[in-house]
């Protein structure tokens, strides 16, 4: 299975073929930084791609417009943004994505 890594924090977890970054980090316990919970709507989760590119689905033209105006040299975020709530993991991708951290433990304390 793909995995993805998280700069800075070092988070690493693998996704199901074509799962998305955020439902991929969702499912192994972390917390991925969203208002509308993955609609592609609020731009919260978008991802900095520093390596493989290539390893995520192509985006859609709802999604290429939605991150037009926060990449580039005139959003200052890099030519590869992505909607981690809709990018596909077809591979190994090194993200760039503050914010993501293990969510809390919930449950019976278990001493």
């Amino acid at each position: 299975m793909p995995t993805v890594t998280v700069k800075p924090s070092g988070v690493q977890f693998t996704a199901a073929p074509g799962q998305t970054i955020m439902a991929a980090g969702q499912q192994a316990g972390y917390r991925w930084p969203t208002i509308c919970g993955g609609n592609g709507e609020c731009l919260v989760c978008h991802v900095e791609v520093l390596e493989h590119p290539e390893s995520l689905s192509p985006p859609t033209d709802e999604e290429a417009k939605a991150v037009a105006g926060i990449s580039g040299s005139h959003g200052g975020r890099g030519d590869h943004v992505r909607l981690a709530c809709q990018a596909g993991v077809h591979g190994d991708v090194v993200v760039l994505k503050r914010g993501v951290r293990a969510k809390p433990r919930t449950g019976v304390d278990p001493r």
